[in-house]
């Protein structure tokens, strides 16, 4: 009897190590590579968490440790215990620092190294056997004779106290390298044939945003085209049909460039599939929020330095990210239904639903077999069929000829067109710019022996000189100190919504230097302007600073 915990969303995360194979879906570019959250064909690197099934092609390396199918909210959801599926699947090897831990099984095809301290959690399946099928699984050379796997109640758990453990592709007979070969060359077929849809929804280019509408029921097409830079530096807003799906086909050119901080909304990701035609590397420049499914079987992904995601289902030629950076993978499967099918290769494809397998086996040599060889079974005579003779058919009659067509009229001239009356002359138009005066209240701390908090001026000087305020920017410069000595300052911009204060930039700028920031225009900001370095005797310097394009509906100064 399976384990209580097993229910249908398991059905994208992993699949059972006993039949790792490829298998194509209907209607869906990812196919069995569904079941992952992120499928890398080459190497992979780095990554620190991915929330639900991860599989890489070639080999994973990291100097420190990584968790796989902990679910978006840390709690199992989407993921679960599971007896038999494998939430972690390498090609090759895998050489971490860290520890690796899974919930759910670890199958590599070449070496494997992971620090002291790796543990891989396996649901139960209710079977006495078990316990003996999993010490068989994962035994590992030099281990202690008295490792075994622990009770823990719901589950059982795999330790590597000893030596590292995971479970080698061959111990259990998968062929890894022939599923990704199957899976490239699967989803490699999809992804020429979405690259050939053509768009059947608009795309409105606004300052800071791209609208995506549609009103197809189905499936709404978009194409964007960043040739030949490749910049991608707006947000993308969808306005579709409910339960229909969008697919964005991205012309970068070799080279796209990530640099705005949110494309779609949590509640279209299942939906939304965001298709690179010929990238070659995708850079994430900002830790933006993606959500939705990304195709780029052919490009290299460089994760941002410090953070970002990518909510949905992922296909990638190669992943590279900065050792330090917090970028993840989330648990957002893509619904799939895509209507795209004159490319797609042909079965064997998974039956849908996907059913839950069976509980796991160690697989038990057959009996020996007999020395005297079974008596033959005798064999009746085949049944001879009498042969008919089929009459011949009777000759087809001669078509009748057609009758001959009628002569056609003769057309009839043309009346003349009329001669267009000249458009009067347009009225002269006045163009009046009005410009309004804004007060900037900048509070300064003052600290001392004494607890008080004082207010300083901050010499700010406006230009005068009549210009065109461009929305979006706040543009500013620093042209020294009321002290006569050179300082450098923090440039910090915050966003402020509901009371929080959320960073957005920090620079740091010279004693003659300026900075430049772009932000939407209707939110609320605040600028601060701090020294670099507090000196006790500079209390009272007053930085002497420029603003010369603020294009948004609020900000605060503070220093």
């Amino acid at each position: 009897m399976l384990n209580n915990q097993r229910n249908e969303s398991f059905s994208y995360a992993g699949i059972p190590y006993e039949d790792i194979n490829w298998y194509d879906i209907a209607g869906h570019p990812f196919g069995i590579a569904s079941y992952f959250n992120a499928i890398v064909f080459g190497d992979a690197n780095n990554i620190v968490d991915t929330k639900g099934a991860f599989a890489v092609g070639r080999d994973f390396v990291s100097p420190r440790g990584l968790t796989l199918a902990y679910g978006n909210d840390v709690n199992l959801v989407g993921t679960g215990y599971s007896p038999d599926f494998v939430r972690f699947l390498v090609g090759r090897n895998v050489a971490m620092q860290g520890p690796l831990v899974v919930i759910g099984h670890v199958v590599a095809g070449g070496n494997f190294r992971a620090a002291n301290g790796s543990t891989y959690m396996i649901g139960k399946d209710g079977s006495d056997e078990q316990v003996e099928e999993l010490r068989t699984l994962y035994q590992a050379p030099g281990g202690s004779r008295y490792w075994t796997p622990s009770d823990r109640g719901t589950h059982y758990l795999i330790s590597s106290y000893d030596v590292p453990r995971y479970i080698p592709a061959e111990r259990i007979g998968a062929n890894v390298a022939r599923f990704f070969s199957d899976a490239r060359e699967s989803i490699g077929y999809y992804h020429e044939c979405l690259t050939g849809l053509s768009a059947n929804g608009t795309v409105t280019d606004n300052f800071h945003e791209k609208i995506l509408r549609g009103n197809d029921p189905v499936q709404n097409v978009f194409v964007i085209d960043a040739r030949p830079n490749g910049i991608l530096n707006k947000e993308i807003r969808f306005e579709i049909p409910e339960e229909s799906i969008a697919i964005v086909i991205f012309r970068t050119g070799s080279n796209a460039h990530l640099q705005y901080g949110l494309w779609g909304a949590e509640r279209l990701a299942n939906r939304t599939l965001y298709v690179f035609e010929d990238a070659t590397n995708i850079y994430m420049e900002v830790p933006a929020a993606i959500w939705g499914s990304i195709l780029a079987p052919n490009a290299m992904f460089h994760g941002h330095q410090t953070g970002g995601h990518v909510s949905g289902n992922v296909a990638l030629g190669s992943f590279a990210v900065n050792a330090r950076s917090g970028f993840e993978f989330h648990l957002y499967p893509f619904m799939g239904g895509v209507i795209c099918e004159e490319l797609a290769p042909a079965p064997p494809e998974i039956p849908a639903p996907r059913p839950i397998p069976s509980p796991p086996r160690i697989p038990v040599p057959a009996p020996a077999p007999s020395p005297l060889p079974p008596a033959p079974t005798p064999v009746p005579p085949p049944v001879v069929q009498p042969i008919v003779e089929c009459p011949p058919c009777p000759p087809c009659p001669e078509p009748e000829p057609c009758p001959p067509c009628p002569p056609c009229p003769e057309p009839e001239p043309c009346p003349p067109c009329p001669t267009p009356e000249p458009c009067p002359p347009c009225p002269p138009t006045e163009t009046r710019i009005e410009y309004r005066p804004y007060p900037v209240r900048v509070p300064i701390p003052y600290h001392s022996t004494r607890i008080r908090v004082v207010y300083r001026k901050l010499i700010i000087k406006e230009k005068t000189k009549d210009c065109r305020i461009v929305p979006g920017k706040i543009i500013g410069c620093i042209w020294g100190c009321t002290c006569c000595h050179n300082h450098e300052y923090i440039i910090k911009l915050y966003k402020i919504c509901d009371e929080e204060k959320t960073q957005l930039y920090c620079e740091k700028v010279g004693p003659c230097g300026c900075f430049e920031f772009e932000v939407p225009y209707d939110d609320c900001y605040v600028l601060e302007v701090c020294p670099e370095k507090y000196i006790r005797k500079n209390i009272n310097c007053k930085p002497m600073l420029t603003l010369k394009n603020v294009g948004v509906s609020s900000l605060m100064v503070l220093n």
